[in-house]
C-alpha cells in the first residue's frame, strides 16, 4: 500500500490527538467513493472519543443509503455542530454583574444584570445567531479545491482560514491547501488512501468502517477494473475483508472476478483450440467410428494411399 510520508503522518497524528472537535467535509455532488471515505474516517475518529461532525453541500440520496452512518451527514454547517443559540451585544470589561436564568410558565428567561454605573443593555443592541461551534480541526476528503465545498466553504471562509486542515485526496488537480496534504493521484480511489491513512495512524478499523471502505474501493476502481487498480488496491480490499467488511448485493468479490474472466478483463481475447499440423495423429471421439476427416475439403473416404508412407527421392519427386 502507498505510505504517507512520515512527517505528514506525525503532523496529522499531532493535530488529531490535540483536537477535541473535528469537522469532516467533502465536495458538492459527491461520488460514492468520497462519501464512503468520509464516513469511514468519521466512524474511526468517533471510536477514539472525538466529537466529530460531517458535512456535504449536497443532500444524501438513495445511492448512499447502504453506507453506515450516512444519516450523520448534513448539508448545513450550523445543523452539524452549530446548534447553540448565541446572544451577542456590545460589552465593556466589568459591565456585567451577574448572568442567571429562570423558567416561568414553560418559558426560559435569561437574565443579564448590568453592573452599577454601566449603561443598560438595550434590545436594539442584542443580536441572535446560531454559532458554528468550536471545531479544532477540519479534514477535507476527496476535494481538489476548497471552493468545491460550495456553500459550506463560501459561508464559512473565516472558519476554514482559521483552522488547521488535513487534506486527503486522489485527484491530481489538488491544490495542496491543507496544513497536512495526503494527496496520491496514483491511488485507485480516495477510500484506498483513507484506509492507508487509518492503518498508518494505528486506528482501529471495525466491520462498519471496513464495509464502507470496501464499497468505496469497489466504486472508485470501477469494480477493480480501472487503469489505476494496482496491487495496493487489492491489498486494501483484503484488509477490509479481514476486518469484517460485508459484501453488498451486486458488489463483486475476488471470486466473482476470477470465475468470470472476460468480465474482469473485458479486452482479453478468447483462446482458440490449436489446429493440428499435417501428419499429426488425431484421436477420434469415443462416440464416433471410422476415420476422422483430416481436412474440411475432403470427403469422409480418404484416398487409398493416404495413410501409406511417402518416400522422397533426391530430385524432389515422390515414389
Amino acid at each position: 500500500m502507498n505510505n504517507t510520508a512520515g512527517s505528514n503522518i506525525n503532523q496529522a497524528r499531532s493535530l488529531i490527538d490535540n483536537a477535541k472537535s473535528i469537522l469532516i467535509a467533502t465536495h458538492i455532488r459527491p461520488t460514492l467513493d468520497s462519501v464512503a471515505a468520509s464516513l469511514s474516517l468519521y466512524l474511526s475518529l468517533s471510536a477514539l472519543g472525538k466529537q466529530v461532525s460531517i458535512v456535504c453541500p449536497s443532500a444524501m440520496t438513495v445511492e448512499y443509503s447502504h453506507l453506515v452512518g450516512v444519516d450523520k451527514i448534513t448539508n448545513d454547517l450550523a445543523k452539524s455542530f452549530g446548534k447553540n443559540l448565541v446572544i451577542s451585544f456590545p460589552y465593556q470589561e466589568g459591565s456585567i454583574e451577574k448572568v442567571s436564568y429562570n423558567i416561568e410558565n414553560d418559558t426560559f428567561n435569561l437574565v443579564i444584570e448590568p453592573r452599577e454605573g454601566f449603561p443598560q443593555i438595550t434590545q436594539d443592541a442584542i443580536n441572535y445567531s446560531y454559532g458554528n461551534g468550536d471545531t479544532d480541526l477540519i479534514i477535507v476528503i476527496d476535494t481538489p479545491r476548497l471552493p468545491d465545498l460550495d456553500q459550506i466553504y463560501q459561508n464559512n471562509q473565516s472558519l476554514f482560514n482559521a483552522k488547521n486542515i488535513i487534506n486527503i485526496d486522489s485527484h491530481n488537480q489538488n491544490t495542496n491547501y491543507g496544513r497536512v496534504n495526503n494527496v496520491n493521484p496514483v491511488a485507485s480511489s480516495t477510500s484506498e488512501i483513507v484506509l492507508s491513512f487509518l492503518s498508518e495512524m494505528g486506528y482501529k478499523i471495525d466491520p462498519d468502517t471496513a464495509s464502507n471502505l470496501l464499497i468505496g474501493l469497489s466504486s472508485g476502481s470501477v469494480n477493480f477494473t480501472s487503469v489505476k487498480t494496482s496491487a495496493a488496491t487489492f491489498e486494501a480490499a483484503a484488509i477490509c475483508l479481514r476486518n469484517g467488511a460485508k459484501k453488498q448485493d451486486g458488489q463483486k468479490s475476488f471470486s466473482d472476478m476470477t470465475e468470470n474472466q472476460p468480465q474482469f478483463m473485458p479486452n482479453l481475447p478468447k483462446m482458440k483450440p490449436s489446429t493440428p499440423f499435417l501428419g499429426q495423429q488425431i484421436n477420434p471421439s469415443p462416440s464416433k467410428t471410422g476415420p476422422v476427416n483430416a481436412s474440411p475439403n475432403q470427403n469422409n473416404n480418404p484416398p487409398p494411399d493416404w495413410l501409406k508412407p511417402k518416400i522422397y527421392k533426391g530430385s524432389g519427386g515422390l515414389l
